[in-house]
């Protein structure tokens, strides 16, 4: 039985672990942290008892790879699907527009959809028709060299459509800024959510905290295949000669015993174990942070299970009863604010957008993820890794490489998949 060891036991570390077992491989996974997850967990906040998540995650139905992969370590009752697309979208005093498939065939379900979207004047709403009948019948070829904002501009849309529309969809799916990111990945996303049928646009939450709803399972998974799963044990370096890792040291021990080794940590991470001359990836990727505002009420006036938020700071605000989260995206402009200042913020739009006072807030937590994703510039998308190396048995995942999409589950799972693959590929020969 070929061996492969896996660096990293987040979502692209977990999917190669899972597929590399199911087709009969032995499968160790290295963890630096005590917990399964990487960027995508939850804990217990000590103060209230409440099962939180790191950072709120939502998936959707075009997420082929994680629903298969939830799938197979028979994890997807943990997820609460949508009927079909439903959003409610906030301006200020409460005022609520929803953004939702209509029970109709597809497409016209979508199309409804977006020309009864109240948030914005009914002939801009055309031009938003317009473009996505664009999109689906033309080849959109000169997007590699634009921002998201420009290709927008160029698409004769205003600035009111940009900000009650595009960048809700844009921040919520890249947590990039407009001007930044790539209009290629963002019009690819968009094609994937609204251009593959009724289930796609779907949006699918998690019934649990995250390490419940997948870590669990992907581990007993994993374990239940002869594999094992190594926690607080950190990668400090690779041994390399002629081309080929054959040494593994960690925190305690050193490893060779191994036939293929999977890196699906992020790329800053990985720089730090390669040897000097080995570091082949010159990229230099940007990162963007999400604030997570978690608050506690006494008394909750809200009906639906999220809200978007239309002009805000606040992108999203999650709905669990007495307990709310709200997330703020591509949110380097608050690296320097106090949290102090972070929760008058957050308070001053829930006051803004829902009348919640600052005097029915009994409990509130704020958590910084700074390298939450990678920013998905024109360079970076055109250049990202593939699967191989130039170190013969080392092969890359995570959300990072080359996968066609942005920095999100679907890519970390997917990219740990390809990465199983390969190795099977290679055995098969």
């Amino acid at each position: 039985m070929k061996k492969c060891i896996i660096i990293g036991g987040g979502f692209a570390g977990l999917s190669a672990g899972v597929y590399l077992s199911n087709a009969n491989f032995q499968v160790e996974i290295l963890e630096a942290s005590p917990k399964l997850g990487g960027r995508a967990f939850s804990f217990t906040e000590s103060h209230t008892k409440t099962v939180i998540d790191n950072g709120q995650h939502i998936l959707m139905g075009c997420y082929i790879e994680t629903l298969d992969f939830f799938k197979t370590i028979q994890a997807d009752n943990n997820l609460i699907f949508q009927k079909r697309l439903k959003v409610c979208l906030l301006k200020e005093n409460f005022e609520e527009h929803f953004l939702k498939a209509f029970p109709l065939p597809y497409p016209f379900d979508l199309l409804f959809g977006l020309l009864n979207y109240s948030a914005i004047p009914f002939a801009d709403r055309i031009k938003i028709i317009k473009l996505f009948l664009k999109l689906f019948f033309k080849h959109q070829g000169e997007l590699n060299s634009l921002s998201i904002y420009d290709w927008l501009v160029k698409e004769n849309q205003n600035e009111n459509t940009i900000e009650t529309l595009w960048k809700i969809l844009a921040v919520g799916v890249l947590n990039t800024n407009m001007h930044k990111a790539s209009a290629k990945i963002f019009v690819d996303v968009l094609k994937k959510i609204f251009f593959n049928g009724k289930k796609s646009s779907i949006i699918i939450i998690p019934k649990y905290g995250l390490s419940e709803t997948y870590c669990t399972s992907a581990k007993e998974y994993i374990e239940s295949c002869g594999g094992n799963i190594n926690l607080t044990e950190e990668v400090k370096e690779l041994i390399v000669d002629n081309e080929k890792i054959k040494t593994i040291k960690t925190n305690k021990r050193s490893l060779n015993n191994f036939d293929y080794i999977i890196s699906s940590v992020p790329q800053y991470a990985l720089s730090k174990i390669l040897p000097h001359g080995y570091n082949f990836y010159e990229l230099y990727f940007e990162y963007s942070s999400i604030l997570s505002v978690h608050i506690w009420l006494r008394e909750n006036p809200l009906e639906h299970d999220f809200y978007g938020l239309i002009k805000s700071p606040v992108q999203w605000i999650f709905n669990n009863g007495s307990h709310i989260t709200l997330v703020i995206s591509d949110a380097n402009k608050y690296a320097d604010y106090t949290k102090e200042e972070i929760i008058t913020l957050a308070v001053s739009e829930l006051d803004k957008y829902m009348h919640i006072k600052k005097r029915n807030i009994t409990f509130h937590k704020i958590i910084r993820e700074k390298r939450a994703t990678f920013i998905p510039t024109n360079e970076i998308i055109n250049n990202r890794p593939k699967v191989e190396t130039p170190i013969s048995n080392l092969l890359l995942a995570g959300d990072w490489t080359d996968t066609g999409l942005p920095s999100t589950i679907e890519s970390a799972v997917k990219s740990g998949k390809r990465a199983a693959e390969k190795i099977m590929s290679y055995e098969s020969v």
